[in-house]
């Protein structure tokens, strides 16, 4: 591949994104693309990808994280601002917290398995247990009743194909419906305080006149010494949605993809449960990470390894290159149990720095109860026909795999 040819949403790239990635990091490490409505730089190497995230100051998350330009608040902002917004709803994905709700996820996720194997001796697992187990948990941590679940993974995938640079004004529209779809329960939350008298509400109302949930806490929390404002709130909640879904999502395709490519794999992971469970989702997530990528903004001009990148230009963070460097990993390409967790622990999937992934814990936390189930209760499991990926070019994800049992 010319280095002038790479394009991230072309077919091929598409179909295997790691052997581009590959070709880039050895001869054109720091690449510009302008296929897209926006133009934006790429960086392939393991350990500028890392840099660039542990440097805010250069690379900023204050106009967003996709190639679009947003407008900074909430998330996108950097420092003490981002990181006490963060703090409105990470309690609730505190090693703790997730602890009290172990339970109820895990109920979830064996209904969904009682009602897989009580169809049939094959079935898309996509459909039955990756997509409808994450959707389910986020919208209970939200608040969202279950009726709307199918309307929250709508909502969810869509923002997802439309958000990075495809179609602007498509996700321009896609996103002010999510907000109206929001602004329902905001409104309701906000009309129940009023009713009782409340004219400014705080953290004690959560869990007492209002539901104890991440939709009370966007009406009630204190950001800045003040309360959120309506597009706060829909930023932090548009931002717990996508990302409690498709993460999840793709990290339990990926993984029983690759676990069922060699038998041998989940024959080991089968024999080994309390090792090599926590072994092979990861190893996912470093072959196979869910996000491909996401993107900062330069605040000033800058050069990368020779490479001119003006102010507020735009740059995508390579993780499936970065998790792919030969400096870093051994046989990189090799999707391996017998990985050491030191080697491991290096995968970038979830981002590094002060925009890690703040929802990682309970992605893992799914993924991980999810598949203890598969490998205790599935006899005999194949892969049953073709698998397609998931449509965005800058996720990585099975959105079909069909499986057969018995």
């Amino acid at each position: 591949m010319a280095n002038d040819d790479y394009d991230p949403t072309a077919p091929a790239v598409m179909a295997d994104p790691f052997a581009a990635y590959a070709e880039m990091r050895a001869n054109c490490p720091v690449h510009r693309f302008e296929g897209l409505e926006n133009p934006f730089y790429t960086l392939f190497r393991y350990d500028d990808v890392r840099a660039a995230q542990m440097n805010p100051a250069v690379w900023s998350s204050r106009y967003g994280s996709g190639p679009s330009y947003m407008k900074s608040i909430g998330l996108f902002a950097d420092g003490p601002a981002h990181a006490e917004f963060r703090n409105i709803f990470k309690p609730r994905l505190s090693p703790g917290a997730l602890l009290q709700r172990e339970d109820e996820i895990r109920e979830i996720a064996t209904g969904l398995v009682d009602a897989m194997l009580a169809r049939g001796s094959s079935a898309d697992l996509h459909d039955a247990l990756a997509l409808p187990l994450p959707v389910t948990v986020i919208a209970r941590f939200l608040g969202v009743p279950d009726a709307d679940l199918d309307q929250l993974k709508d909502w969810s995938d869509r923002l997802t194909e439309l958000g990075f640079g495809q179609n602007a004004q498509a996700y321009l529209e896609t996103y002010a419906g999510v907000c109206g779809f929001f602004d329902q329960y905001l409104d309701a939350r906000e009309a129940t305080l009023a009713n009782a008298g409340v004219s400014e509400a705080s953290s004690e109302h959560v869990g007492a006149l209002l539901p104890d949930d991440w939709i009370s806490d966007a009406v009630c929390a204190s950001y800045q010494g003040r309360r959120l404002r309506r597009d706060e709130q829909h930023i932090i909640l548009m931002g717990l949605l996508v990302g409690g879904n498709e993460t999840t999502t793709s990290l339990l395709t990926n993984c029983v993809w690759r676990l069922l490519e060699r038998p041998e794999r989940w024959a080991a992971v089968k024999a080994n449960p309390d090792e090599l469970v926590e072994t092979a989702l990861e190893e996912t997530l470093r072959c196979d990470p869910p996000t491909l990528g996401m993107f900062r903004t330069s605040l000033e001009a800058v050069e990368a390894r020779g490479v001119e990148i003006p102010a507020k230009s735009k740059l995508m963070l390579c993780y499936g290159a970065a998790n792919h460097d030969p400096e870093i990993f051994e046989n990189p390409d090799e999707y391996r149990l017998d990985r050491s967790k030191d080697e491991l622990r290096k995968h970038m999937a979830f981002g590094v720095g002060p925009h890690t992934c703040p929802g990682a814990p309970l992605s893992r936390l799914e993924a991980r109860i999810a598949l203890r189930l598969l490998i205790e209760r599935l006899d005999n499991p194949r892969l049953d026909g073709p698998t397609q990926r998931i449509g965005a070019y800058n996720f990585w994800g099975r959105k079909s795999l069909p499986i057969a049992w018995g």
